[in-house]
């Protein structure tokens, strides 16, 4: 999914009244589908069929059966779990609508998600937007629909969502209803939103996957994270009388706390903003927890570091002495909770190391484009390990879809695990990014966040964001300018996503077929002027997935040794390879299609960079030597 013109947020929109004179419940109808998740709708091999034996569905990942205290109900932990009730819904198109319906729940919201699914069948990627749902977005309900009435042609999907939000960890009943006229959402029997940018029947895609408990389709999986109950749909979009009826009457589970996800370590600590003196500890729980970050300069610790309840934690620990081995280890508990047989969480004993000083070497990993190929992404965490570099640059597109929540977890840091608890990460933003939420929640750089300057050893490094944009004047030029300008370091080093030279077959023109502007335009005509004026020594990015490293360059021609800026792209790191335009550019000094990834070392007046294939065999390399440069 991509974000589009039609994904945004409707609170009453379109002339909506809502009532607050009370509204006397009327009996619904008997809906056409209905779970109440009893045991004898629920084989043992984990297939969930509907009360009136309609429709059955495979039960995955974590989202599973549980006790509600008084009846059954189904509890998801926010993993990769789903209801799969048909992976094409036109297998049971007959028992769905085909304009007006009502989808109604019981649920309890243990996660605000930006788009969350209690039912539905959708297709929903860039521009192309088909199906419906009914679920929740940033806690609110939500109903979304693509209609015939407003197809741009390839479909148009509006999100509804009601003007109130629901407290987490609490019973809730959501419903949501179209006619074919006008959307209506409500939230415990009162209509809390109305919109009528839909028209005429459904507009489905010619292939989806029909799922309870997920928002799935064929680039993202984000499962709801808590309860779900008395699930119930109708071909009929009811009044708002008898969506009252139905949630006065309640389930009996209801009538009891919910129960809640098991406690687990959702992402396993990883490390931000390693400087001379400090760092960030970072993890993530199930549910929200109190942390602990236990420290010291062996392994029996002996310093703590605490933080506030909450699920995603970033602890800062200052104070740190430079260049310094230290280990840790992370635990958390519910708040209130105490004692040994109580809920915990924890990790093994792991180790970071404080920046080096001005005249210490130092080797860093460099890696791009990660995204969606957790097997490439953990070759390459593995074979970095035995580099043993001190941080890590990531040029930006960590996962593919970057409000997908499943990706960050389950693609890029579980199977980056085993170097992001030891070595702090420096990214930038990559357009799969798509400036999401999530990845302002995972990492947290120095305002504004995507832009930003650090140093390690005699070396600067200045982070951009291209997917914003890069005009003469525009605040990241103005800064990276100011930035570079006052920098007194031996090295200066830029990244940002996209390239400023590239051979590239088709991203910047279809070189089969005709010319290529051989680079991002904004790039080289906003950027490249400031990095060879103040005297930039080499520049890393991402965006095409190959490797390529460039001839120095200055005023538009290659130059020799000690002069100009070296490019470098390595987008390697998992994405779907890609490959060079037919014929040779003037700038191309290496290149090779593969992933992989970049190992840089630096020592005083040396920077040596060094490409290496997932096999770990040195393909590319390039010795810099300040002393042979015009400084």
């Amino acid at each position: 999914m991509r974000p589009s013109h039609s994904r945004f947020s409707l609170h009453i929109l379109c002339a909506v009244w809502i009532s607050s004179t009370v509204v006397l419940a009327a009996d619904a109808p008997v809906p056409a589908l209905r779970w109440d998740f009893r045991d004898s709708f629920i084989s043992a091999s984990g297939v969930v069929g509907s009360v009136e034996g309609k429709m059955q569905g495979q039960l995955s990942g974590d989202l599973g059966l549980a006790d509600g205290g008084s009846g059954p109900l189904l509890l998801g932990g926010g993993a990769n779990g789903m209801l799969l009730l048909a992976r094409q819904y036109r297998d049971v198109l007959e028992h769905l609508p085909r304009q007006d319906f009502t989808v109604s729940a019981w649920i309890v919201l243990e996660e605000k998600m930006e788009w969350g699914s209690i039912f539905g069948c959708l297709q929903d990627n860039g521009g192309f937007e088909k199906g419906w749902l009914v679920g929740t977005r940033k806690g609110a309900p939500c109903i979304a629909v693509a209609s015939v009435g407003s197809d741009d042609g390839d479909g148009m999907m509006t999100y509804l969502e009601g003007d109130q939000t629901m407290d987490l960890g609490q019973w809730h009943h959501i419903a949501g209803s179209y006619d074919g006229k006008a959307m209506r959402i409500y939230l415990d029997g009162q209509l809390v939103g109305e919109s009528d940018l839909q028209s005429g029947p459904i507009l489905y895609p010619q292939e989806a996957p029909l799922v309870i408990g997920a928002y799935k389709d064929d680039n993202e999986h984000n499962p709801h994270v808590g309860a779900i109950q008395d699930l119930r749909m109708w071909t009929t979009a009811l009044s708002v009388a008898e969506v009252k009826s139905v949630s006065m009457a309640k389930p009996g589970c209801v009538a009891s706390d919910p129960p809640r996800p098991p406690l687990t370590m959702v992402v396993a600590p990883y490390l931000q903003w390693g400087t001379r003196s400090e760092i960030t500890v970072c993890f993530e729980t199930s549910r929200p927890t109190v942390p602990v970050v236990e420290y010291g300069r062996t392994a029996e610790l002996g310093m703590t570091a605490t933080g506030p309840e909450a699920k995603l934690h970033h602890l800062r620990i200052d104070d740190l002495e430079e260049g310094t081995p230290y280990f840790y280890r992370v635990s958390a508990r519910p708040a209130g909770q105490s004692g040994d047989t109580l809920e915990a969480v924890g990790s093994e004993i792991l180790t970071f190391q404080t920046a080096a000083g001005y005249e210490t070497a130092f080797g860093f990993l460099v890696v791009g484009d990660t995204q969606n190929n957790p097997v490439v992404t953990k070759a390459v965490s593995d074979l970095a390990w035995g580099h043993r570099p001190n941080f890590i640059v990531h040029c930006g597109d960590l996962v593919g879809t970057g409000s997908n929540k499943r990706e960050w977890v389950h693609e890029f840091f579980s199977a980056a695990a085993g170097i992001l608890g030891r070595y702090s990460m420096f990214p930038t933003l990559g357009n799969h990014e798509q400036n999401a939420a999530l990845y302002y929640d995972y990492f947290t750089m120095p305002d504004p966040e995507y832009h930003y300057q650090y140093r390690w050893g005699n070396t600067d490094f200045f982070v951009l964001d291209t997917n914003k944009t890069i005009t003469a004047n525009c605040d990241q030029v103005t800064w990276l300018e100011g930035a570079l300008a006052a920098s007194d370091a031996t090295w200066k080093v830029v990244y940002h996503h996209h390239p400023a030279w590239s051979s590239d077959e088709n991203d910047y023109g279809d070189t089969w077929k005709g010319s290529s502007t051989q680079g991002y335009p904004p790039v080289q005509e906003y950027l490249v002027p400031l990095y060879e004026k103040y005297h930039v020594d080499v520049v890393f990015n991402g965006h095409i997935h190959l490797y390529e490293r460039t001839w120095p360059i200055e005023g538009g021609k290659t130059v020799g040794n000690g002069k100009g800026v070296v490019y470098i792209t390595t987008g390697g790191g998992g994405g779907s390879l890609e490959n060079f335009a037919p014929n040779r550019t003037w700038f191309s000094s290496n290149k090779r299609v593969g992933h992989h990834f970049m190992m840089v070392n630096v020592n005083g007046d040396q920077m040596e960079l060094s490409a290496f294939d997932t096999e770990g065999r040195l393909f590319d390399r390039l010795l810099l030597d300040r002393q042979a440069t015009r400084k």
